[in-house]
C-alpha cells in the first residue's frame, strides 16, 4: 500500500509541474494581449495545479499507517481531498457562468494573433496529454484522488477548445459564441463534479460496495459452512471492508470454527478483488441471531 501512495504523490507531483507551465505560460500571454478569455483559462489551469498540492496533502495523510485512533488506517483521507478537488470543479463552473455573463453584458474582443493560437494549442496538447496519463495512472492504481483530479484537468481541455472557438468567431466576426461555448463547457464541468462528489460521498457514508450474493456464493463452497448473514461491506473499490455472521455446527471445535472462519478470509480476499480485511463472526446452527 504505502509503494502505490508513493506511485501517486509521484504522479501528482509531474501533473502539478505541468499544470503551472501551462499556467503561467497562459496567464503572461494572456496579459499581454489583454485576452481575457486567455486569462480566464490561465486561472482555470492555475485551479488545477492548486488541486494537485490539495492532492499531495491528502495523499500524504492517506498513506499514514493504522494508529490507537485510527484502526482502520487513513485512507478516507484520500475521498476527502477528493472532495476538495470536486469544489475546485464547482468554483471553476462559477468562474466561467460568470466570464460568460460579463461577455454577453460588455462584449470585447481580444487581440488576436498567430500566437495566441499557437499559445493554446500547444497548452491544450500538454493539458490532454495530462489529463490521459493521470486518468490511467489512476486506474491502474485504483487511485480515486487522481482519477479525479484527471477529470479536473480534463476540464481545462474543454476550457482551451472554447477558447480557441471564440478566437476563430472574433476572426470571423461572431464574438458571441464565445459566452455561448463557455456555459456549455460550464454544464458539461458541473456534471461532472456531482459524479465525482456522488462517489466520494458513498465512500464516507459507508455505502454497500459488494453485492451479498456473490458473497454468499463464495463462502457457500467451503466446508463446514452451514449459512451465511448479516452480510456488510464498505469502502472504496481497492479497499473494502467486509464483516458477516457465519453459521456452523453446534457441535464442532473452537478450533474448528477458526479455521472455519479463517477460510472464509481468505477465500473472499482472494475472489474478490480489493478485498483488504474481513471480519467473521461464527454463530452455532440455532443460535437467535442467526434468525
Amino acid at each position: 500500500m504505502l509503494a502505490k501512495y508513493k506511485e501517486i504523490r509521484k504522479t501528482l507531483i509531474v501533473v502539478l509541474v505541468l499544470n503551472a507551465i501551462v499556467a503561467l505560460a497562459k496567464g503572461i500571454y494572456g496579459l499581454r494581449t489583454n485576452s481575457l478569455s486567455l486569462i480566464a483559462d490561465a486561472f482555470h489551469s492555475v485551479f488545477d495545479a492548486s488541486s494537485n498540492i490539495i492532492g499531495l496533502i491528502g495523499i500524504k495523510l492517506a498513506s499514514k499507517p493504522p494508529d490507537v485512533e485510527h484502526p482502520y488506517g487513513h485512507w478516507k483521507y484520500e475521498t476527502i481531498a477528493a472532495i476538495f478537488i470536486t469544489s475546485m470543479l464547482f468554483l471553476t463552473v462559477f468562474e466561467l457562468v460568470e466570464s460568460a455573463v460579463e461577455r454577453f453584458i460588455s462584449p470585447e474582443a481580444p487581440e488576436i494573433t498567430i500566437f495566441s493560437f499557437l499559445i493554446v494549442i500547444i497548452t491544450l496538447f500538454i493539458n490532454l496529454g495530462t489529463t490521459i496519463y493521470e486518468n490511467r495512472k489512476g486506474k491502474s492504481l485504483n487511485s480515486s484522488i487522481l482519477v479525479a483530479d484527471s477529470l479536473h484537468t480534463r476540464s481545462d481541455v474543454f476550457v482551451s477548445i472554447s477558447v480557441l472557438v471564440s478566437f476563430v468567431g472574433v476572426l470571423w466576426g461572431y464574438p458571441i459564441l464565445d459566452p455561448i461555448i463557455a456555459i456549455f463547457v460550464a454544464v458539461m464541468i458541473f456534471h461532472t463534479g456531482v459524479e465525482i462528489a456522488k462517489e466520494s460521498a458513498e465512500v464516507l457514508v459507508d455505502t454497500s460496495i459488494v453485492e451479498p450474493s456473490e458473497i454468499q456464493t463464495i463462502i457457500g463452497e467451503i466446508e463446514g459452512v452451514v449459512g451465511v448473514h448479516q452480510i456488510r461491506s464498505r469502502g472504496k473499490s481497492d479497499e473494502i471492508l467486509v464483516d458477516l455472521h457465519v453459521i456452523v455446527d453446534p457441535s464442532i471445535s473452537v478450533k474448528k470454527g477458526h479455521d472455519i472462519a479463517s477460510e472464509v478470509k481468505y477465500k473472499l480476499i482472494e475472489k474478490i478483488p480489493g478485498v483488504r480485511d474481513v471480519t467473521v463472526h461464527i454463530e452455532p446452527a440455532g443460535h437467535p441471531e442467526e434468525c
